[in-house]
């Protein structure tokens, strides 16, 4: 999603015009994962909270409510939240929100691009690489984080390094790039540039983030291409969108992998907070205003449907991985720069393996059958062992009653879809595979195996 430099000011919130500033900042809540009840009360108020401090907000229909401007605060992650302005009840997003419509898990690429506010968004290249999964039905979610020195074939060029796709292409040639070489279907995209995040942070009254190590960085890069020296400690912090920015950009703390995993972190820290808040969404009417300054590939109606199924993803029903050296091999490359080199196959697990554990398809109870319903040797053996090194030890084998099945089917019993619908997303099957079976059974999941079957 494209969040573009705004340069007049109306009375807004960090130079944005209030009602965008808020569309932003529920938008990009959606895209990492979201439950975001974002409103027009702390918006509208929000430049008169930061400049006067304390303000009462009168509400039609109920008792007024005080609002205190954001601050930096000492103590836990939960004293904090704690002191977050207090706000009457409001109707659940259910109330205003379309539904989502489908059940095929929606693949997000989540791109923070490296724009200056004196340079193009066209040509820049991706900074940050993250995929975000969602599964509609069991209401799941898997973030996984590409590093930008990953190695990679780029479709209708040549061998670089990942983030070279978006300057080059774009976001959908990244997308292709992606397919190309994790196998990774990606029908959406969302794009942000650094100025565009530091206003969405500020917009919900900055991100709480538990800094795990003091970030230490004498060479951070400022708008003027020169260096300057920054410092956060270790602790809970309410950081404001700059220094937000700062913790998930800095690179010399740290390795590349430390930083993908605090950009992991500020945005489920950013979900977080936008859900303390509990503000309802003005969204259907902010539509409009959105799409004069949003770049995206969902549709009005897309997007706000995905609120209100981003509004019931629980916090632990998010899977977090980083692509780091455990799936890629580090090297030099022909002009000294260090790359990663991707070991394939044990990517395209570990996202198939986030992509299950997010829907609590590792659960231990859940009985499996394997049948071959093909004439491949060991076929039902080797899915097998895939199950089982996704965490699932109650699995047999065996041979189905005939060796032409042309179509693979997954057959659930006593209510077990998720664990179904998180097997089919594994072994790479639709979710039009998955079926219910009739009457009660001794197994909770039978597989078939069929003439289509693609993943070994």
């Amino acid at each position: 999603m494209a969040f573009d430099h705004f340069d007049h000011d109306d009375g807004s919130a960090g130079g944005l015009p209030r009602a965008v500033a808020f569309f932003l900042g529920f938008a990009f809540s959606i895209f990492v994962a979201g439950g975001f009840y974002s409103g027009w009360l702390f918006i509208a108020n929000y430049q008169e909270l930061a400049n006067r401090g304390r303000i009462t907000v009168a509400v039609p229909g109920t008792a007024p409510i005080v609002l205190q401007p954001p601050e930096r605060l000492p103590g836990s992650i939960q004293d904090i939240a704690r002191r977050g302005p207090s706000l009457p009840s409001l109707p659940a997003p259910a109330t205003i929100l379309p539904e989502w419509q489908g059940t095929e898990r929606i693949n997000i690429t989540l791109l923070g691009v490296d724009q200056r506010d004196d340079e193009p968004l066209q040509g820049s290249r991706a900074d940050t690489v993250l995929l975000l999964s969602i599964d509609p039905v069991s209401k799941t979610a898997a973030m996984i984080s590409f590093p930008r020195d990953l190695w990679v074939s780029i479709p209708g060029y040549y061998n670089q390094r990942i983030n070279v796709a978006h300057a080059v292409g774009g976001p959908e040639l990244l997308q292709r790039t992606l397919d190309a070489n994790f196998a990774i279907k990606s029908k959406y995209f969302g794009r942000v540039s650094f100025r565009g995040f530091e206003q969405i942070v500020d917009t919900v009254g900055g991100v709480i983030v538990d800094v795990e190590r003091p970030i230490k960085d004498d060479e951070y890069p400022t708008e003027d291409y020169g260096y300057q020296r920054i410092y956060i400690p270790e602790g809970p912090q309410l950081l404001d969108g700059r220094t937000a920015l700062q913790y998930a950009r800095s690179r010399h703390s740290e390795n590349d992998f430390g930083r993908a995993r605090r950009q992991q972190r500020v945005l489920v820290g950013l979900r977080d907070r936008a859900m303390q808040l509990n503000m309802l969404p003005k969204a259907p009417t902010l539509i409009g205003l959105a799409q004069q300054t949003v770049s995206t590939n969902f549709s009005p109606t897309e997007l706000l449907a995905l609120a209100r199924l981003a509004s019931e993803i629980d916090r632990e029903k998010i899977v977090n991985l980083v692509i780091d050296t455990q799936y890629a091999d580090p090297f030099t490359g022909p002009q000294g720069e260090d790359l990663l080199r991707p070991r394939t196959s044990d990517i395209r697990r570990a996202i198939e393996r986030a992509e299950a554990e997010s829907v609590g398809s590792r659960a231990e109870g859940v009985r499996i059958e394997v049948l071959n319903g093909t004439l491949r040797q060991n076929l039902a053996t080797s899915v097998g062992v895939m199950l089982r090194d996704l965490g699932h030890q109650n699995v047999r084998v065996g041979s189905a009653d005939r060796t032409d099945v042309p179509e693979s089917t997954i057959v659930y019993f006593n209510g077990k879809i998720e664990a179904a619908r998180a097997i089919a997303a594994a072994l790479q099957l639709p979710t039009t595979a998955v079926r219910s079976g009739a009457g009660d059974s001794q197994l909770d999941v039978r597989i078939t195996l069929g003439r289509n079957f693609s993943a070994l």
